[in-house]
């Protein structure tokens, strides 16, 4: 395994979903649960976004025996003082409530053993939120030390402008801190926290009836099955779309990797659809691409070659090997990578077309040792590019762009060129934020749709990326195409998966059954092992369904083990159709 790509990639994907969301098996919670008596089915507070432990080195939990008032307190403590400086737990208010107001939080804060740093309530402006500043060591911010219950008071103006705000604790370096009892004002009037519903945990015989009009059984995973008769239901989901996007919630789950690949085959053999593109490096993907349209090298070197090792699987060349067969037997398709996580398959293209060049040969014999040291990571596992080896980089850069229409003849090859030029310029832009990775994804596969406009593209990715969520691939591309894009996200009920768990060499690991309170839990109780759930005509129909549909959690994970696994919610706005598993098993790995 390629640690530095693995720690790339872990990287992007953790800080992707570094706000966890608190769900589950609750008989009662207040809306806002300010004074943290209610709690989830992890026993942790409801309704905040609670730190990772694993990802940020702190724990958050309920404490029923320090407490300024009921039964029970917020504890954030650090526990490993070789990940974050700082973490905090936080819930959002909406513009509805807050824009344009001035909003005060208040509540009682504890602390023991707080060195080099301190514990404070947060109020912050979600457009004005920046990560880098959390380490810094504001002087006379909050308390520090070893101190008894003290109370806080931080009040913020909000703009008309503003989306939402997000309020809760902080906590920056070693020792423990307590929090209780907060209280919200909007202008002055205390902000009201009823009791909220409790989570539907049960379907009636009613909403199963309703819900099975929605469903589309499927026998199987087996992408070798030649019986495609049920997925003919494909050719009315998917209609003239020209890209549609396989999503997953887990990088390591052996029966939703083979079901996208047979999906793969029927939108390939009947309707046409003859590039792949996955979430994978772009310049890396040209090198497999080589073996499966043109038999260059080995199916097994091109997979490896992709640099992450949730590819690594008999799953991945099971489709790359019908692929390369498809090329054979004269059915052109190709494979492409859209990500941007190293640099070296763009060098290397770049190598191949100038060789001859030797001006353009100096640049990139300059800039090559430039890109292995322009990118770092921090303790925290933020990204930092060096500024001004960036900047020589980009002189570089342009320099070699120069060379390209004098060294190459053919227009689509000069194209092609100025793309991994371009992968280069968006690597350097690692330290732009946690959506970097999908606004330059999406740009890759707007450019690749753009080369090819008479091509259909199937999209492989994790869920997360492909969803309409707010700052993702799917948003920006269904932003640009409408209707030519679709999705469809998988989600499962139980089982075990390949996936990076902390402290474990191994990479075979049980996830979590899904808890009462989760979508998957619900979809459990319709005692179908495999479905297609039609989420695009839920939505179409207006059904009472999607009342409670989009407010359950439903699990997001990736190629990491999560304390918590389900946080996300609104499924029916983020896809247009959900494939349902009842059990996986791991992927099966190459190495």
């Amino acid at each position: 395994m390629n640690r530095f790509t693995t720690r790339i990639f872990a990287g992007a994907l953790l800080l992707g979903n570094a706000l966890l969301y608190g769900c589950g098996n609750r008989s009662h919670t207040t809306q806002f649960n300010l004074d943290f008596e209610y709690v989830n089915y992890r026993d942790q507070p409801a309704q905040w976004n609670l730190p990772d432990s694993y990802y940020y080195g702190y724990a958050a939990a309920r404490d029923r025996n320090c407490r300024k008032h009921g039964g029970s307190s917020l504890r954030l403590e650090q526990i490993d003082t070789t990940k974050y400086a700082w973490a905090r737990f936080t819930q959002e208010l909406p513009d509805s409530l807050v824009a344009g107001c001035e909003v005060e939080l208040s509540g009682w804060l504890r602390t023991e053993g707080v060195s080099d740093g301190f514990a404070d309530l947060y109020v912050v402006i979600n457009e004005e939120e920046n990560y880098n500043l959390y380490p810094l060591d504001t002087l006379n911010r909050g308390i520090r030390g070893t101190t008894e219950w003290r109370h806080l008071t931080l009040r913020r103006q909000v703009p008309d402008s503003a989306a939402s705000i997000r309020i809760g604790g902080i906590l920056k370096g070693p020792g423990r801190a307590w929090f209780d009892d907060f209280e919200v004002r909007i202008d002055g009037m205390p902000l009201g926290d009823p009791m909220a519903p409790a989570p539907k945990v049960h379907l009636t015989g009613q909403e199963k009836r309703e819900l099975l009009k929605y469903i589309h059984p499927l026998k199987g995973y087996d992408p070798t099955d030649t019986d495609s008769a049920e997925l003919q239901l494909l050719d009315r989901l998917v209609g003239g779309s020209s890209v549609v996007a396989l999503g997953e919630n887990s990088h390591g789950a052996s029966e939703i990797f083979r079901m996208k690949e047979r999906l793969i085959r029927y939108l390939v053999t009947r309707q046409g659809f003859d590039q792949v593109a996955f979430e994978a490096e772009m310049g890396e993907g040209v090198f497999l691409d080589n073996y499966i349209r043109h038999g260059s090298g080995t199916a097994m070197t091109g997979i490896f070659g992709l640099g992450m090792w949730i590819w690594d699987t008999h799953e991945v060349l099971s489709l790359v090997e019908w692929m390369r067969q498809r090329n054979i037997d004269g059915h052109p398709i190709r494979f492409w990578g859209v990500d941007i996580q190293s640099t070296d398959g763009a060098e290397t293209l770049l190598r191949m077309a100038l060789g001859k060049d030797a001006t353009a040969v100096q640049w990139l014999d300059k800039i090559g040792p430039m890109l292995d040291k322009v990118l770092t990571y921090n303790n925290e596992n933020r990204a930092q590019i060096d500024p001004q080896l960036a900047s020589e980089i980009g002189q570089g850069l342009d320099a070699i762009e120069t060379r390209i229409d004098a060294s190459v003849s053919d227009a689509h090859d000069r194209a092609m060129l100025r793309q991994w030029i371009t992968l280069i310029r968006q690597y350097l832009g690692m330290d732009e934020g946690i959506y970097w990775r999908d606004h330059c994804m999406a740009e890759n596969l707007l450019w690749l749709r753009g080369q090819y406009p008479d091509s259909r593209i199937v999209l492989w990715g994790h869920n997360g990326h492909v969803s309409r969520d707010e700052h993702r691939m799917g948003c920006r591309l269904e932003k640009e195409l409408g209707a030519d894009y679709l999705n469809i996200g998988f989600t499962f009920h139980a089982g075990r998966c390949s996936i990076i768990a902390s402290g474990s060499e191994e990479l075979q690991h049980d996830v979590r059954t899904a808890p009462p309170g989760t979508l998957e839990y619900l979809l459990h109780q319709l005692d179908e092992p495999v479905f297609v759930l039609d989420l695009r005509r839920m939505r179409e129909e207006h059904t009472p369904l999607l009342e409670w549909i989009n407010e359950m959690k439903f699990r997001h994970i990736g190629a990491l083990k999560w304390d918590d696994e389900f946080w996300d919610e609104g499924i029916a706005d983020q896809f247009d159709y959900l494939i349902y598993v009842d059990r996986v098993t791991p992927s099966h790995l190459l190495f």
